[in-house]
């Protein structure tokens, strides 16, 4: 009992860091925010515009619609991975990580590239059009992203040691939809649920798909706070609309935490025999889905790479990466393509180290007592919630005075990109943490080890796929962070997506093609340097 203070103290790192850099800055927004409102009265007022209000029912039709599409999709191609076996399955569940790794931007032209005008697809079939667009194209895209998440959290939850109760079933002559539905099958759903769960948070806060493929009208709220925060110059608004969404997606995040703490529990152990697939019509039916959410990811990727080698201006294949590194491009930018490629790296790598760290330490107090993972997890959501211009703007206002001014703000950069991937860090040590048994650490503490050093020597060297998997994640999302980075940089400190955004919105659609293509070559190079450098990442 005495220990348990102790214990405790190795939550503070990360706390402090999140309250620091994410909880006081936007509390003090928001609070400056309220009473500039007017109070009550005034952010009824606020919160009651037609497009406030739109803004909000965008979010959830969005996020409603890519919810029920990537289960439908993603269900299938998840029962198939984690249940049965055949060749190529590690290496098809380490290929899934891509899609939910890349950065919004280049999804979002992957989606223009097969289906705008002049797509790869919507060029021979125009009909397929509509989906380059709108809200047909906000979801395809929202699609691209979760599809692929709802797939491992289903093969997660298949993962699950029910052999034995199917096993059970089967001798007392129960179906095999019998053993479905009261052996394997649950375990699926839960998967499935916390995937879906997930794409409705992730879609319904979504700011790149919107802004780019739709505009004004298709908003989300996080659009819609940067709308107001920097064109519509209404930071108050901003800030209440702000609070409101914490409010408003404070229950799907709960639900999200304890849906994964229930695939948490049903995970601890992965099952060691799973049925061969074979042609009967079942694993024959769910074999064609899985590969159709393969080869839809694969053709994305594929079509942002072939954009990026048409000719432009008269020029050869792949003249457009030439003039991407010109000098007139880098007196547009503000800076060159290869410093803004230099940047994106910086911030990234010094954003996953931070994540990781904590994430080392907060995983210690959550192995010692495992209670701690529901609320720590929800206190750290809600940097998402408060959405990343929020946090941005509220970095630049408490912070930047403090640190020094403008020639300071890669520090900002660096802060919001470590508080966003956070979550994410955490939750992929958590599932392998929790999976270990006690005998090594035991075994540590009985030849004189710390508590700390049992779990840096017996626990983390156990759990390398999980510490690789939260620096992917951590540093895969610093690559591509656009939301807030693009808030806070200047021209000196711009990344790569930032710039891929300034050269589409300057309507330069090839060198913006060509950053998009970089943008996929660094992260594809980056993630294989990972996962086949050493042992494949799963989820």
């Amino acid at each position: 009992m005495r220990r348990l203070p102790a214990d405790a103290g190795w939550l503070l790192p990360v706390v402090l860091f999140v309250g620091a850099f994410a909880v006081l800055p936007v509390a003090v927004l928001f609070a400056h925010a309220w009473a500039s409102a007017g109070g009550a009265p005034g952010a009824a007022a606020i919160l009651g515009s037609s497009a406030n209000l739109r803004s909000v029912e965008n979010s959830l039709e969005q996020g409603a619609l890519s919810a029920f599409g990537a289960v439908a999709l993603g269900y299938p191609a998840g029962v198939f991975l984690g249940r049965y076996e055949w060749p190529g399955r590690a290496y098809v569940r380490s290929f899934l990580l891509v899609p939910f790794l890349l950065p919004s931007l280049v999804v979002v032209f992957g989606v223009l590239d097969l289906f705008g005008p002049a797509g790869v697809v919507s060029s021979p079939l125009p009909a397929l059009g509509v989906l380059g667009s709108g809200l047909p194209g906000i979801v395809v895209a929202n699609l691209v992203f979760n599809v692929p998440i709802v797939v491992l959290f289903t093969a997660a939850g298949a993962d699950g040691p029910v052999a034995d109760l199917e096993e059970t079933v089967a001798s007392l002559g129960g179906s095999p939809a019998r053993a479905f539905w009261d052996a394997w099958g649950p375990p699926t759903w839960v998967g499935a649920l916390a995937g879906g769960l997930l794409t409705f948070l992730f879609s319904a806060l979504s700011f790149a798909p919107p802004l780019l493929l739709c505009g004004p009208g298709c908003y989300t709220v996080e659009a819609q706070v940067w709308f107001l925060d920097t064109l519509g110059l209404a930071p108050a608004s901003a800030g209440v609309l702000s609070l409101a969404i914490v409010l408003l997606f404070l229950v799907p995040t709960a639900a999200y935490l304890w849906v994964l703490s229930r695939l948490r529990a049903s995970s601890r152990e992965v099952r060691t025999r799973r049925p061969r697939a074979s042609l009967r019509p079942v694993p024959l039916a769910l074999a064609v889905e899985t590969v159709a959410v393969v080869v839809g990811a694969a053709a994305l990727l594929g079509s942002v790479l072939y954009r990026t080698l048409e000719p432009v201006g008269g020029g050869g294949p792949g003249s457009a990466w030439t003039e991407l590194f010109s000098g007139a491009i880098t007196a547009r930018l503000g800076i060159s393509v290869e410093g803004a490629v230099g940047n994106t790296l910086f911030f990234a790598s010094v954003a996953a180290a931070i994540a990781l760290l904590l994430g080392i330490t907060a995983g210690f107090a959550i192995g010692r007592r495992p209670g701690r993972a529901g609320p720590l997890g929800l206190f750290l959501f809600v940097p998402l919630l408060v959405s990343p211009v929020v946090l941005a703007f509220g970095l630049a206002e408490f912070w930047r005075p403090i640190f020094g001014g403008e020639s300071t703000v890669w520090w900002l950069v660096i802060v919001s990109q470590a508080t966003l991937a956070l979550p994410f860090a955490l939750q992929s040590l958590e599932l392998p943490l929790a999976a270990l048994g006690p005998e090594a650490r035991d075994a540590a503490r009985t030849l004189g080890a710390s508590p700390w050093g049992a779990f840096l020597d017996a626990d983390l060297p156990r759990v390398r796929e999980g510490l690789v998997t939260a620096g992917l994640f951590a540093f895969a999302l610093g690559l591509g962070e656009f939301t807030a980075t693009y808030f806070l940089v200047t021209p000196t400190f711009t990344t790569l997506p930032v710039a891929l955004y300034t050269l589409a919105n300057g309507r330069l659609f090839p060198l913006a093609d060509a950053a998009a293509g970089l943008l996929l070559v660094l992260s594809l190079a980056v993630f294989a340097a990972i996962a086949l450098g050493g042992r494949r990442v799963q989820l």
